[in-house]
């Protein structure tokens, strides 16, 4: 299944996305996650509302301070992940073959980690059938740096340039990419789809979208110390579902499973966090 996504990718997304930006993002992102994700998950673990993607924060720190993100007031240190951490993620992983989306991000700049490429290869190792996909904002992404990460288990870059002037970045990546191909995707910030972190910045100078649904619930975002958090948003960590060192991630996940219910089923939205996000006034 995971060479066929590839090949998917490869052969027909990678075009598309050069022709229309938004037809790859509903492809790849909308379409995957309302349609072909919970079939596959009702089928292979009877929750159709089971976790698609795992993000994993390897590291703190980022070296960007872009106004539509919360780092601009409270930068992050630069920390690691414990290694017995990153290999108990995996571990639980494993052993309920999981075969999803598997991200390092979460508010940092990955490259940064001197252990990035050790973490990559132990839980290509480990989790084979995962796609492996790194996002980074490619300030430290170097041709060297691409051929090591891929030779670790990277399947997929997603480079954005957040410059506001981003055509000599744009110029010096797109040197990487001729290397990666269709391992990269390279976009800059006028491209992204802005969310305001749950009410934690202020997007309205720009040209955005607003939610409908939730876009974020389905993905189980693991942080440095080992907690899993309601959703990437959550920048401040104030949604904390539960740990893995202490418990499974599946029943952590199972923990809370009425509330992605209620808000992707029902439109129910009880928690501040999801009514920022979602700018819904009776807060």
């Amino acid at each position: 299944m995971k060479q066929l996504k590839i090949l998917l990718d490869k052969l027909i997304l990678t075009k598309i996305d050069k022709i229309n930006p938004n037809l790859y993002r509903f492809l790849t992102y909308d379409l995957y996650r309302k349609i072909y994700s919970p079939i596959i998950n009702k089928i292979k673990y009877k929750d159709k509302y089971f976790f698609h993607s795992v993000g994993i924060e390897t590291s703190t720190y980022c070296n960007r301070k872009c106004d539509y993100c919360p780092n601009k007031d409270n930068e992050t240190p630069k920390n690691y992940i414990d290694r017995n951490i990153f290999e108990e993620a995996i571990r639980q992983l494993k052993k309920i073959k999981f075969s999803g989306i598997f991200e390092y991000c979460f508010f940092n700049e990955p490259l940064f980690d001197p252990n990035l490429s050790s973490l990559i290869e132990y839980a290509k190792k480990e989790l084979p059938k995962c796609i492996h996909v790194l996002t980074s904002n490619g300030d430290l992404l170097t041709i060297d740096k691409a051929n090591e990460l891929v030779n670790a288990g990277i399947d997929k870059f997603i480079i954005t340039i957040h410059d506001k002037n981003p055509d000599k970045a744009y110029e010096r990546l797109s040197k990487v990419k001729k290397v990666l191909k269709d391992k990269m995707r390279l976009q800059t910030t006028y491209e992204l789809v802005l969310q305001n972190r749950g009410g934690d910045v202020d997007i309205s100078k720009y040209e955005y979208k607003k939610l409908t649904s939730c876009p974020n619930i389905l993905k189980a975002m693991i942080t440095i110390n080992g907690d899993i958090i309601l959703c990437c948003n959550d920048y401040y960590k104030k949604h904390v579902m539960g740990n893995i060192m202490n418990k499974n991630i599946v029943d952590i996940w199972k923990s809370y499973s009425n509330l992605r219910e209620e808000l992707l089923d029902k439109n129910i939205v009880r928690l501040d966090i999801c009514k920022k996000c979602l700018e819904i006034e009776d807060i």
